[in-house]
C-alpha cells in the first residue's frame, strides 16, 4: 500500500510539473475604440479592442498554434510587447498570473465568449463591438462576484468612459448591457477558450484552442495505475 501510494504520488507531481508553451509575439491593435480607464492604477487613456498576436514554435498541445491570432487581454496592470516573449498555456481561471480571477469570474469569461466572443474576434467586427467586449473582459476580471449587479462602467473598482472623460457612446453603452447581462448566467462549457500567461508580458485569451485543465493529466495517470493495481491483485 506504500509503495503504490509513493507511485501515485510521484505520478501526480509529474503530471502537473508538465505544461505547454508557445511564442507570442504582439504586432498590433484591430478593430476597436480608444477609450479612458480608471482603476487601482490610476486613470488613463487606453485601446479596448482585438489584439494581434504572432504565435509560434509551440511544445505539447500548442505544438498546432502559428501564425496571426487576434486576442483580448485579462491583464490591465502589464503591457504588451513586439518582442517575442515564451507564454504558457493555462486555463483561464489561472489568469492573469499576479491575482488569479477564479471559477466564478472565468465561468462568466465563457458565457460572455458563448455570446459574444466570434461577433468580437471576427476580422471584420464592429468596432464598437469589439470595443465594448474588451471593457467587458476588464470589467469581469476586476468586479465580478457572482451577480449582474456587480458590472458596469460607473462604479467598482474599473471604470470606463470616453478618452475626454464624457460618457461611453450610446452603441457601446447598449453592447455593454447585453454582455453584462449574457455573462452573469455563469457557464461552464462552451466555446474553447486558452490563456496564454507571461510574467513579463500582458496576459491573453485565446479563443478558439483548448487547453486541458490542471488536473486531467493527473487523474488520467491515476486512473490506469489504478486499473493496473486492481488487475495486479485480481
Amino acid at each position: 500500500m506504500k509503495t503504490f501510494a509513493a507511485v501515485v504520488v510521484a505520478a501526480a507531481c509529474t503530471a502537473a510539473a508538465h505544461a505547454d508553451f508557445v511564442d507570442v509575439r504582439y504586432t498590433g491593435t484591430a478593430k476597436g475604440i480608444n477609450v479612458r480607464v480608471q482603476d487601482p492604477v490610476g486613470a488613463r487613456n487606453l485601446f479596448a479592442g482585438q489584439l494581434k498576436h504572432e504565435l509560434s514554435n509551440g511544445t505539447g498541445v500548442a505544438a498546432t498554434l502559428s501564425g496571426e491570432h487576434r486576442t483580448f487581454c485579462s491583464d490591465l496592470y502589464q503591457t504588451v510587447t513586439s518582442t517575442t516573449k515564451t507564454y504558457e498555456l493555462v486555463t483561464i481561471d489561472y489568469m492573469p498570473g499576479a491575482a488569479p480571477m477564479g471559477n466564478v469570474k472565468a465561468g462568466a469569461l465563457q458565457a460572455l465568449y458563448n455570446s459574444f466572443g466570434v461577433a468580437a474576434t471576427d476580422v471584420n467586427a464592429d468596432t464598437k463591438l469589439a470595443g465594448a467586449f474588451q471593457l467587458a473582459v476588464w470589467e469581469i476580471v476586476t468586479d465580478f462576484n457572482g451577480t449582474l449587479a456587480s458590472l458596469g462602467m460607473s462604479s467598482g473598482g474599473f471604470k470606463a468612459t470616453k478618452t475626454d472623460g464624457s460618457a461611453l457612446d450610446a452603441t457601446v453603452s447598449s453592447h455593454l448591457a447585453a454582455m453584462f447581462s449574457a455573462a452573469a448566467n455563469v457557464a461552464t462549457t462552451g466555446i474553447s477558450l486558452t490563456g496564454l500567461s507571461s510574467g513579463k508580458a500582458q496576459d491573453q485569451i485565446l479563443m478558439g484552442f483548448a487547453v486541458p485543465a490542471p488536473g486531467t493529466a493527473v487523474l488520467a495517470t491515476l486512473g490506469t495505475l489504478m486499473i493496473a493495481r486492481r488487475r495486479r491483485q485480481a
